[in-house]
């Protein structure tokens, strides 16, 4: 089934997925940033104290989305999405009135638990239970939401911030959720029962049956999976593109003014970011579910390596081709790695396995900009900085190759 007849069948709780990964904006780090220059000011933060509280509290965040994320295999999905989105609001508005560093503090928490967390952590996990065969699709159509406010929110953020203030644009953020996102996402959830399979237009847009593409019923538990060897190293490879690209969306302000590139360039430079994002994220989808996540896994950082490659020059042309090509391998992130676990590992208990994952990627996202904070107020140089993370994402790569010649199916 192609795309268009798919989400045609399956409207309703597509745009469930799409807007909650859309909100979820809010708490990433490509949004945050915008705001990171307004931010140092108003509370007199250098970059490494900037980076401690952000990462302190994505750190928190991390463990707390593992405690939390496993109550969505057994909650009723719109009691569970109602409580995210309530969390979201409140996060805006600490953000909108934070008078002091602490409150700052707070408000990265919130924001980066229920925005950057919690929100995907339920749309992804969500398409994923519901859908099989065309389990690529649905996913890519939920990820759409992430390029989708890559190419709205940066450029609205920061025009609202010339205009208004930087209070005032958290508040705007908080009206909108109130009056347009929540009501639509509830919407669109409809009388979609707990954990059961929706309703589909067609036999091949059936939901997931648990079964492996042998056809054998698996179902493991978090503490099986922990067990499994290759998950760690696999985990080790997919943590790349969040990793990277939070560490350098996060300083870009820093990368911008260092190399002598206006704000506004920068800002139109997420435009690509957010098509490619989109397009790698739809192209990779339809790959999905043709050949299967673990046979895309060898391919799909590949494009991040070449990304940070050219984050060693120093032209702005280098940084538009890095958001090229990090667009499309952070794209194809969202598909891969969304149907990876529960072609894998199955989906009894995909909420638990899922919130794993999930918190030690945003581990990752609360390591590299502290690291990078502390390397650029010690004056390490930007090429030497660029060069540790192409090492890194090298490794990545050739990971994903090692796991895929030494086991056709990982975990098996």
């Amino acid at each position: 089934m192609g795309y268009i007849p798919f989400i045609r069948s399956n409207l309703r709780f597509l745009c469930f997925g799409f807007f909650l990964v859309f909100v979820g904006n809010y708490g990433q780090t490509f949004f945050i940033s915008v705001f990171g220059g307004e931010l140092r000011q108003a509370f007199s933060l250098d970059h490494t104290q900037y980076s401690f509280y952000y990462s302190l509290a994505t750190l928190i965040s991390g463990f707390s989305l593992m405690l939390i994320g496993g109550r969505l295999d057994t909650s009723s999905l719109r009691q569970f999405t109602i409580w995210v989105l309530v969390g979201t609001l409140a996060a805006t508005l600490v953000m909108a009135t934070a008078v002091s560093v602490w409150m700052l503090f707070l408000g990265f928490l919130m924001i980066r638990f229920c925005g950057q967390g919690l929100t995907g952590h339920t749309a992804f996990t969500s398409m994923a239970r519901y859908y099989d065969a065309n389990r690529g699709k649905a996913i890519s159509t939920a990820a759409m939401g992430m390029p989708v406010g890559e190419l709205i929110l940066p450029l609205a953020a920061a025009a609202s911030i010339a205009a208004f203030g930087w209070r005032e644009t958290w508040l705007i953020l908080a009206a909108l959720l109130v009056c347009i996102f929540v009501p639509v996402i509830l919407w669109s959830l409809g009388d979609a029962p707990v954990r059961q399979p929706i309703e589909q237009a067609s036999a091949s847009a059936s939901p997931s049956q648990d079964k492996t593409p042998e056809g054998q019923s698996i179902h493991w538990t978090r503490g099986q999976v922990i067990k499994d060897q290759q998950f760690w190293f696999a985990l080790l490879a997919i943590l790349a593109p969040a990793a990277i690209i939070t560490g350098v969306f996060f300083h870009q302000v820093f990368w911008a003014e260092s190399r002598g590139w206006s704000l506004a360039a920068l800002a139109s430079s997420m435009v690509l970011y957010g098509v490619t994002h989109a397009l790698g994220s739809l192209f990779t989808g339809t790959l999905v579910d043709r050949l299967g996540a673990f046979k895309v896994l060898r391919f799909y950082l590949l494009p991040l390596f070449l990304a940070t490659v050219c984050l060693l020059s120093n032209s702005f042309i280098g940084w538009l081709a890095f958001m090229f090509l990090a667009g499309f391998s952070v794209g194809a992130s969202g598909p891969v790695i969304g149907s990876l676990w529960p072609e894998v590992y199955g989906t009894r208990h995909l909420g638990a396995i899922r919130s794993l994952v999930s918190a030690i990627m945003v581990l990752s996202t609360a390591i590299t900009p502290i690291a990078l904070g502390i390397m650029i107020d010690q004056q390490i140089s930007i090429r030497l900085i660029m060069m540790i993370l192409m090492t890194y994402a090298f490794v990545a790569w050739m990971i994903c190759q090692w796991i895929y010649r030494r086991n056709p199916l990982l975990g098996n």
